[in-house]
C-alpha cells in the first residue's frame, strides 16, 4: 500500500526540469487585436502564432533576454483623459527586487511605465507557471491532480 501511495504521488507531482516556459505574447489596445482579447483560446489556424517557445524576457538592469519562469496576462483600463483598455499577454521572470510580482496574481491600481509614464491604470494581473497558461481562464488545480487525489483518498480509506 505504501509503495502504491508513493508511486501515485510521483505521478501527481512530476519533476519539471525546464529552462524556460512557453507563453502567449500579444497586445491589444481598445480591441485593436481581436485575436488577443478575452475570447482568446490560443493560436488560430492561418493566423500568426502568439505562442513563444521558449518565452524570453528582459531583466531590469541587464542586457539581453532571459528564460521566463511565469506567463502573464494583464487587463488594464484608464479613464482619463481618454478611456483606454489594454490586454497584454507576455512572460516574466522572478527578480530579487520585484516584490514577487511575477508569481502573484492581483487586481487594483497598476502603473505601466512602458505605456505611459505617471499614469495609473485599474486592472488585473494574472500569473501562472506552466506552458501556455496565460489564456482566458485560470485554475489552480488540474483535472488529473484532482483525480489522483481522489484515487488516493479511496485507496487509503477503503482499500485493504
Amino acid at each position: 500500500m505504501q509503495k502504491l501511495s508513493i508511486s501515485m504521488l510521483m505521478v501527481m507531482f512530476p519533476l519539471k526540469i525546464v529552462s524556460s516556459i512557453s507563453c502567449y505574447k500579444c497586445l491589444s489596445i481598445n480591441g485593436s487585436n481581436p485575436s488577443c482579447e478575452d475570447s482568446f483560446q490560443g493560436d488560430v489556424a492561418n493566423e500568426p502564432s502568439f505562442l513563444q517557445a521558449p518565452c524570453l524576457t528582459h531583466l531590469r538592469g541587464r542586457a539581453g533576454l532571459f528564460p521566463a519562469t511565469h506567463c502573464i496576462k494583464l487587463v488594464a483600463y484608464s479613464k482619463a483623459p481618454k478611456p483606454t483598455q489594454y490586454m497584454y499577454r507576455t512572460c516574466g521572470r522572478d527578480e530579487a527586487n520585484d516584490n514577487g510580482i511575477a508569481h502573484s496574481s492581483h487586481c487594483g491600481f497598476v502603473k505601466l511605465h512602458w505605456l505611459q509614464k505617471n499614469q495609473h491604470f485599474r486592472g488585473c494581473l494574472h500569473t501562472c507557471d506552466s506552458d501556455a497558461c496565460n489564456r482566458t481562464s485560470y485554475s489552480s488545480y488540474s483535472f488529473l491532480n484532482i483525480f489522483y487525489c481522489f484515487s488516493i483518498f479511496i485507496l487509503v480509506f477503503f482499500g485493504e
